[in-house]
Parts: structure tokens; C-alpha cells; sequence
């Protein structure tokens, strides 16, 4: 098949033009989408405080996992490595805050992607 071929099939072929009552109902639609309330915006004003309330929270912990942590290493000769039953108890205690976690977010990860395969979300 050449150009010109083409070109002949293509001129011959009717103008396409919409269905009766496309155009109405796609204008009505329109009408319905500018006249719907606008979307509620997220509470970032409620968010925020959460935020910083957090990074304040892990920046404290960090703090003090760092001062118990030199106060051995000040008490402890250079050549010697002893932790204080303090600072092994926080590290034990932040494990199993940190395993928790950890499987919060895997359930509520499989549960996410169970729930998007059925089509509700």
C-alpha cells in the first residue's frame, strides 16, 4: 500500500460525530463537577503538632542513649569496653520497641495490599 492509497482511503471516510445526546450529557457532568463542594483539605494544622511532638520524642531518646553511652565510656579505661546494665537494658528495651514496630508495619502493609487486589480502596 503506497501513499497515495492511504491518502484516498482516508478522504473517502465520513466525519465522526457524536451520538444524539453525548454532547448534553457530557456538558451536564461537567456542570455537576463544578458545582460539587470542593474537597475537605487535610488537617496539616493538627498534623503538625504530632510531628514535632515526635521528632522531639526520638531526639530526646537519642540524646540520652548518647550520655549513657559516654558515661561508660568515661568510667572505662580506653583498652576495656564495659556497658552498665543501664544502657544494655535501653538498647534490649529499644529491640523490642523496634520489633514491634516492625510488625505493626507489615501487617498493615499486608493488609493494604489485600485490601487494593479486592478493589475497595
Amino acid at each position: 500500500m503506497n501513499e497515495d492509497n492511504l491518502d484516498r482511503i482516508l478522504k473517502s471516510e465520513e466525519d465522526l460525530v457524536p451520538s444524539s445526546g453525548f454532547v448534553a450529557a457530557v456538558m451536564e457532568r461537567v456542570r455537576e463537577e463544578a458545582a460539587a463542594p470542593a474537597p475537605i483539605p487535610f488537617p496539616w494544622k493538627r498534623l503538625v503538632p504530632g510531628i514535632v511532638l515526635a521528632a522531639g520524642l526520638l531526639s530526646w531518646c537519642g540524646v540520652e542513649l548518647m550520655r549513657l553511652g559516654l558515661q561508660d565510656l568515661r568510667a572505662v579505661a580506653p583498652t576495656q569496653l564495659h556497658l552498665s546494665t543501664a544502657f544494655t537494658g535501653t538498647v534490649g528495651q529499644t529491640g523490642w520497641v523496634t520489633l514491634a514496630l516492625g510488625v505493626s508495619m507489615a501487617t498493615w502493609l499486608l493488609s493494604r495490599r489485600m485490601v487494593g487486589r479486592s478493589g475497595l480502596l
